[in-house]
């Protein structure tokens, strides 16, 4: 899953907002003549309504072309196709992109600020000189720690996909976990992503973060829940890990922590050997396996794999399968004394035979 990148920070003029907004108004208005926008809808609603804003961009994005007269290279005559060419205006399609989401987002985030009643003391000038009065006034509370946390997590804002999640966000992530995160927040494609991520400590992220370098944003967008099996191995074994089952390692770390206890107890050349199958592998039948000896550890789960195919991740996954099939399956092979090659062919064959009894076994468990 490709990672979102963020565009440069952008600290805009008068003279540059002011041409901005005039663009975006065009834009709207030419959307609104060919009917894909509301007539109805003012450039007011597109900067507070997030499902407005969103829709907006989408539109954008896919009838860029309805608006080449409007949204023009400052350099060049090509129409703009691209996120990151500066603009007549002076910025990048990215840059509006993320101003505009981002004052949405302020708007949002200042409208669900809760009232609060205080006493103030003020001074007003009468007749008579100056009054200072007692009075009781309603205004928005400020919550210090709730301000920061929305002025550093304001920082990773920029798309228009990230409206929809910016309740969850805020809802979820404490201002640590947030500063430990950073600019990865892109990364976080859904509010179930968010809420995975959000389960972890910010120290346990810091010490995540250090270890995996370049790869926490792959694996906040693939598979977050890794984080916590990442933490409970060493550096020298997340590295063998990562090595050894490539993209599909995140799947590995996410496992539940008791697999990683079983995991331990093998040796680094026969986990290679079981490579991808670390991935879905119930405990009890890798324990099973692990009666074998290296060569024959290699029979089994190259005969597994050829002999139930797709369907093996689904099979060896079901803990009783360890119990009620596998472990008679074992005992065979620990007593059989051809060399491996030949074992290789024979012991597949085998599986493959087995196949219909599995299925029948299978059946029965529903």
């Amino acid at each position: 899953m490709s990672v979102a990148k963020l565009p440069p920070p952008v600290e805009i003029d008068t003279e540059t907002k002011k041409g901005v907004i005039e663009g975006l108004k065009k834009v709207l208005a030419t959307f609104q003549q060919a009917g894909l926008v509301d007539p109805g809808i003012t450039y007011q609603q597109v900067i507070s309504d997030p499902d407005v804003l969103q829709a907006f961009i989408k539109t954008f994005q896919a009838k860029r072309d309805m608006v080449d007269d409007v949204v023009r290279a400052r350099d060049g005559d090509g129409p703009v196709r691209d996120e990151s060419t500066p603009l007549v205006c002076g910025i990048s399609l990215g840059q509006i992109q993320q101003l505009l989401v981002r004052t949405c987002a302020k708007k949002i985030f200042e409208a669900d600020k809760p009232m609060e009643t205080v006493t103030e003391t003020v001074t007003k000038t009468s007749m008579f000189g100056l009054i200072k009065k007692t009075e009781q006034i309603e205004r928005q509370a400020v919550d210090p720690v709730e301000e920061r946390k929305i002025r550093e997590l304001s920082r990773y804002i920029a798309f228009g996909w990230q409206l929809p999640l910016l309740e969850t966000y805020r809802a979820r992530l404490s201002y640590p976990q947030i500063i430990e995160i950073g600019e990865d927040i892109v990364a976080l494609p859904t509010i179930a992503h968010i809420e995975a991520v959000a389960q972890f400590e910010p120290d346990k992220l810091k010490k995540v973060k250090a270890a995996v370098g370049a790869d926490f944003g792959a694996i906040l967008a693939e598979r977050p829940q890794a984080i916590g099996g990442i933490s409970v191995w060493n550096r020298d074994m997340f590295e063998f890990f990562r090595k050894t089952l490539g993209d599909h390692a995140w799947a590995f770390f996410a496992r539940d922590p008791a697999f990683f206890n079983v995991c331990a107890a093998l040796d680094k050349s026969v986990a290679k050997i079981f490579g991808d199958m670390l991935c879905y592998i119930a405990a009890e039948n890798l324990q099973e396996i692990q009666r074998l000896n290296i060569d024959k550890v290699e029979v089994m789960v190259h005969s597994l794999k050829t002999g139930f195919g797709p369907r093996a991740p689904e099979i060896l996954a079901i803990p009783a399968f360890a119990k009620d099939i596998l472990r008679k399956v074992v005992d065979n092979l620990l007593h059989m004394t051809q060399d491996k090659d030949k074992l290789m062919l024979a012991f597949g064959l085998s599986i493959k035979a087995m196949v219909p009894a599995v299925d029948e076994w299978l059946a029965k468990r529903h």
